[in-house]
């Protein structure tokens, strides 16, 4: 059996834990720069506000409460829901900051196991979440929306799919996209039902090989396992709207060279080189990019930030600029690199050790002289929560 745990508003049921008094009122969490909408409490949808709405439009409203994303408590809140969760399953595959897969032992009762589950991620974290389960991962996605709409628990019996995939529409289907709903619906299949039902030679040709394996899902067939290693990245991408607008050279460099840091900090993370770099700046009217193409791959942090402000100098013009970003691609497995034909590639000790450091603190204790001190650039986050669960200085006081 498998099951979906999803965190319930989860940016902002991180805020309520730690104020509860936002529970009694409307709560969005505003993007990055707090420009625009990307996550809201049920009183916010009661309100019809939607996900992407520019701020602006409430900026006025004092019903409405507006908080900057504090995506550090996120991530360390959706870390102890996750190791709160590996109690009851040895087999968990994160899928998203707030939604992890796991599987369930057959021969117990899986209501009751679900409900413990939701009950003490509740209990020790704070956070409530909905649950599904089902035969299939497919199937267990689905459920978890009913979950939601329930008890916080749902439990699909084999029996119980044929009525559930008639009351689903095609594009509620995990693994279903935008391009592929439209070609369903051109043959004619609105309903999951539909498409379960469908002639296997025919739905394979038309939806290849992964679809019809979401197909054999849908008919309660496992063919998607818990994948407990997350497939690594085959590119990485650092990018920022900027707090005001650059106009020189040397702020835009900065901004580069520390998003080539965080690149290349997620890059080691996954044991990759990176044998391309591509540097974009942005103003109001156009994007301007230049790519790189290394001779030797490196997830080196310093080689990357020399050719990340090599990049922004050629694409630099007459501003003012609003966002600037870098990506990493074309990557190859550490352990694959040939020192014999990359005799100029570095060890990557000090790499690993700056890392290690970094990596013990709430922020960056070692950083590179090219991003910059006081870094005016940086996105806005004018209404941020404290790091509560991170930062010594922001633990929350009793008294």
């Amino acid at each position: 059996m498998y099951a979906l745990v999803d965190c319930n508003n989860f940016f902002a049921s991180c805020e309520m834990v730690f104020n509860p008094k936002l529970e009694k009122v409307p709560l969005v969490i505003l993007s990055n720069n707090d420009g625009c909408i990307v996550a809201r409490s049920s009183k916010a949808k009661a309100l019809g506000i939607k996900m992407g709405d520019p701020a602006f439009l409430y900026k006025n409203r004092k019903d409405i409460v507006m908080m900057s994303a504090n995506f550090a408590l996120y991530s360390d809140m959706s870390a102890r829901v996750m190791q709160t969760l590996s109690h009851f399953s040895p087999d968990i595959e994160i899928y998203s900051i707030d939604e992890a897969f796991f599987s369930l032992e057959q021969g117990i009762k899986y209501i009751d196991k679900c409900t413990e589950i939701s009950k003490i991620i509740h209990k020790w974290t704070g956070i409530s979440v909905s649950i599904g389960a089902a035969p299939t991962k497919t199937l267990a996605k689905l459920s978890s929306e009913i979950g939601k709409k329930e008890k916080g628990v749902f439990v699909l019996t084999q029996n119980e799919i044929p009525q559930l995939l008639s009351n689903t529409s095609i594009s509620e289907i995990w693994g279903i996209g935008q391009n592929l709903t439209s070609k369903l619906k051109q043959k004619g299949i609105y309903t999951a039902a539909q498409l379960a039902n469908a002639d296997d030679i025919w739905i394979q040709k038309l939806i290849g090989v992964t679809g019809f394996r979401t197909v054999l899902e849908l008919r309660g067939i496992p063919c998607f396992e818990i994948n407990e290693t997350p497939e690594k990245k085959k590119s990485i991408v650092c990018s920022r709207s900027f707090g005001q607008k650059i106009t020189e050279l040397a702020p835009l460099q900065e901004a580069v060279a520390s998003f080539a840091v965080s690149a290349a900090e997620k890059l080691r993370s996954q044991q990759s080189l990176a044998g391309f770099i591509s540097v974009f700046i942005s103003t109001n009217q156009e994007t301007s990019t230049c790519h790189i193409h290394l001779p030797n791959a490196t997830s080196d942090t310093p080689e990357l930030i020399s050719l990340a402000k090599q990049g922004a100098a050629k694409l630099f013009r007459e501003g003012p600029y609003r966002k600037a970003g870098v990506m990493l691609a074309n990557f190859t497995e550490e352990d694959q690199s040939d020192f014999i034909t990359e005799p100029k590639r570095k060890k990557p000790g000090a790499m690993k050790v700056l890392d290690e450091i970094n990596a013990r603190y709430d922020k960056p204790m070692i950083r590179f002289a090219a991003e910059g001190i006081g870094q005016n650039w940086k996105s806005r986050r004018d209404r941020s929560s404290p790091k509560f669960t991170t930062s010594w200085d922001d633990l929350l006081k009793i008294v």
